[in-house]
């Protein structure tokens, strides 16, 4: 079992007996679906993890105190450091059903963030995106801890015009790549044969960018097509197939 905790309760848990103050949904999930008893493994994670640098506890559990304390045992206590860059996704929201189920798949995989942006053939109502956004994070949550990944995936809104994100991407992340089936270029090992310590990585709607954002990203970034994937995809897997075929490139 995975469990969450404030950076600082990692700072200050020493090997031996400790109390653990977390959520009380994650204490009715270790009762009532897992029933966990005495002895069996706890892993704790630091809120502030990152897909490179992470801070991790190895613990046993003893018992619940109460409705949002468990009593462990800690075992090991580790700070780990790894060699690989951190990807944000950048997509425009669904306005189907399917939008949570992306978001879901998404944050099973080792991505740092997902940032949801404004497209010309889809108009966003970011008011009502902004309601759903304690859900989506939940969503996120418990997907990660069903998977059990050492850092939650932060998602974000942003309100902004295209050119205006664009010129901030192009000053943070050493590459920006964008999804378009309308060019010739696949995504191959060339393309990240450089040290590469962040990426942005942007997945259209499903008809595509416009004409005028492609002229965009050919200021800011390096327009690809999937590899070996020559038909449509549905906009809930496109982001999926990319962030995958990204990972298969990026030598670890």
């Amino acid at each position: 079992m995975v469990i969450f905790v404030e950076n600082e309760v990692i700072d200050n848990i020493a090997i031996g007996e400790n109390i653990i103050e977390t959520d009380s949904e994650i204490i009715h999930y270790l009762l009532n679906v897992l029933r966990i008893k005495k002895g069996e493994k706890i892993i704790l994670n630091s809120i502030n993890n990152t897909v490179n640098n992470y801070k991790q506890v190895i613990a046993e559990f003893e018992k619940i105190i109460d409705k949002n304390k468990i009593k462990t045992k800690v075992i090991t206590i580790g700070k780990f450091n790894i060699d690989f860059p951190l990807i944000d996704v950048f997509i425009v929201p669904l306005k189907s059903r399917y939008f949570e189920d992306s978001i879901e798949h998404i944050s099973q995989l080792p991505i740092n963030s997902i940032f949801l942006i404004k497209s010309k053939f889809i108009s966003t109502s970011f008011q009502e995106i902004h309601k759903k956004i304690e859900r989506l994070k939940k969503i996120i949550y418990w997907n990660t801890i069903y998977v059990k990944k050492h850092f939650l995936t932060n998602i974000k809104f942003l309100d902004q015009k295209l050119e205006d994100i664009l010129k901030i991407l192009s000053k943070k992340y050493t590459k920006i790549i964008i999804f378009d089936n309308r060019t010739n270029q696949e995504i191959n090992t060339d393309i990240l044969n450089i040290r590469i310590e962040n990426i942005a990585l942007m997945i259209g709607p499903e008809g595509g960018w416009a004409k005028e954002e492609i002229n965009l990203f050919t200021q800011y970034g390096q327009i690809l097509k999937f590899k070996n994937i020559n038909i449509g995809l549905k906009a809930e897997i496109a982001p999926i197939v990319g962030i995958s075929q990204l990972l298969g490139f990026i030598d670890k």
